[in-house]
């Protein structure tokens, strides 16, 4: 392969990642969206969480910073 190529296929695949990276961003900001609409809904982040995506802390934590507030009953935080 000539310098040339190997540039135009480096490029190419940054493209490529780069429009994929946007494209995963908006999808996870929608799936969080979603997820927002469950909880206001009654849904619990023990209900939606799924171990090939994310776990019901995780999902906890990203609900507290979209201002879901903690529903009454649920976990407590752990005593150190």
């Amino acid at each position: 392969m000539s310098p040339e190529e190997v540039d135009a296929r480096v490029e190419l695949a940054e493209t490529r990642y780069l429009k994929a990276k946007k494209e995963a961003d908006a999808l996870l900001e929608d799936l969080f969206s979603a997820y927002v609409d469950a909880a206001d809904a009654g849904r619990t982040a023990d209900q939606l969480a799924k171990p090939e995506i994310f776990t019901a802390g995780y999902i906890r934590k990203k609900l507290r910073e979209r201002g879901v507030e903690p529903r009454k009953g649920g976990p407590r935080a752990r005593k150190s």
